[in-house]
């Protein structure tokens, strides 16, 4: 790895609402190794000139499916693990290019896919990964049509990926410590219906209180924390009584749960993006009607969570949850999110609050002394001007990850 000193920019630091001025960056070891407002010196570091470019920490994406790339989730029953693999591959390699450095899955995407990206063999975001979410029969993260009347899930196709059914306390129990024994960084469960699954009530309460606690007992064992998928008030109450860490979506979250939310230091990680996208499509999204029809109803309550839980004082990250198809709208969910936090919240929200959630504080979301070196260079003001990060990229000069450049347009 080479040393490198940034200089001659300014420094986006997602805790200030301002840019900051006349800041140096050195970078040793995939590290950054010290922030100066003074010239720095180094006889073996190669000086890189912003020519008043932003630097900014690369951005991180706190609800992805790498997996989850067919237009209809039941068509997964028909793609082969070794395909899926290579369009995860794929799609990951654009969450990359597009500047989010740093994702965690939320069901689907493993240690195999972790593990060849640090290995180098493909080129990713770094991945914190689920491996597969825990739903019980008829729930959220099964499947099947209601013809189905057998346990097979398709074994060897992309659908065995996503999903175990797991139902009352052995099973639930042994699917947790089967994730964990895989060496999941987070475990997924699914508390209430949700929009793409066929059979479930939007507003169904899923898993007894006794599974829930049990669930996350034993992540909690093991040092791992648990994610709950909840949409409803009662469903996100549910989970927040069982010790779930981080609510996923949240939309029909009211007032008095979230204050709740907040004073139990747990996290919002609203998914704002893939529901307008949706609406935007419509059949042509690949949902269902009656997915649509669920859609309308998340999509309208989206914006007041936000500001239900920003007033609460709730820690609200950012996830986008999109498919392949949908993929390119990434980065147009920080736009949304600024309606009611500002560019500079729906950026801290994508950074330090999203370190937090992945329990990396110091480490990612922002450049300071021992942090990795995954940081972007960017044409423009993002707090004044968030398209910067649209469109897939074309604004950022430069994009790095662990001190290694993945694009490199400066002198």
């Amino acid at each position: 790895m080479t040393t490198m000193i940034f200089h001659g920019g300014k420094l986006l630091d997602p805790r200030k609402p301002d840019l900051q001025e006349g800041l140096e960056v050195l970078i040793e070891d995939g590290l950054v190794k010290e922030v100066s407002d003074t010239p720095l010196k180094s006889d073996a570091a190669q000086r890189i000139d912003l020519d008043g470019r932003t630097l900014c920490p690369g951005l991180i994406d706190a609800h992805v499916h790498m997996f989850m790339n067919e237009m209809n989730l039941g068509l997964a029953r028909t793609v082969p693990i070794t395909y899926a693999s290579a369009k995860a591959a794929f799609v990951l390699k654009g969450m990359l290019m597009r500047g989010f450095t740093t994702v965690r899955d939320m069901g689907g995407g493993d240690y195999g896919m972790r593990d060849a990206s640090d290995a180098g063999y493909i080129e990713t975001p770094r991945l914190f990964v689920s491996n597969r979410f825990i739903t019980q029969t008829g729930g959220h993260g099964d499947f099947r049509e209601r013809s189905v009347v057998n346990e097979d899930y398709a074994c060897c196709s992309a659908s065995e990926l996503f999903t175990i059914v797991a139902d009352g306390l052995p099973e639930v129990l042994k699917a947790v410590r089967n994730e964990l024994r895989k060496s999941a960084d987070q475990i997924k469960v699914m508390l209430s219906g949700g929009v793409a699954s066929p059979n479930d009530p939007l507003n169904s309460l899923q898993y007894r209180m006794d599974e829930l606690r049990a669930i996350v007992e034993e992540a909690e064992r093991w040092g791992v924390y648990v994610a709950g998928h909840a949409y409803s008030d009662d469903a996100i109450k549910r989970g927040l009584e069982a010790g779930i860490r981080s609510i996923e979506h949240g939309n029909f979250i009211q007032p008095e749960t979230a204050r709740d939310m907040a004073q139990r230091d747990a996290y919002l990680v609203p998914t704002l993006i893939t529901y307008e996208i949706t609406k935007r499509l419509g059949a042509a999204s690949g949902k269902s009607a009656d997915s649509r029809a669920k859609n309308d109803l998340v999509h309208a309550a989206g914006l007041e969570s936000l500001e239900i839980c920003r007033a609460a004082g709730v820690p609200i990250g950012y996830g986008t949850d999109l498919s392949m198809h949908t993929q390119q709208w990434q980065c147009d969910g920080l736009a949304l999110q600024a309606e009611v936090m500002s560019p500079q919240g729906a950026i801290a929200a994508a950074t330090i609050t999203n370190a937090q959630v992945l329990r990396q504080e110091g480490k990612l979301g922002e450049l300071v002394p021992g942090a990795h070196a995954d940081l972007l260079v960017v044409d423009g003001d993002p707090y004044k001007d968030l398209s910067v990060f649209a469109d897939g990229g074309p604004n950022l000069a430069a994009i790095m990850k662990g001190g290694v450049f993945y694009k490199n347009t400066l002198a």
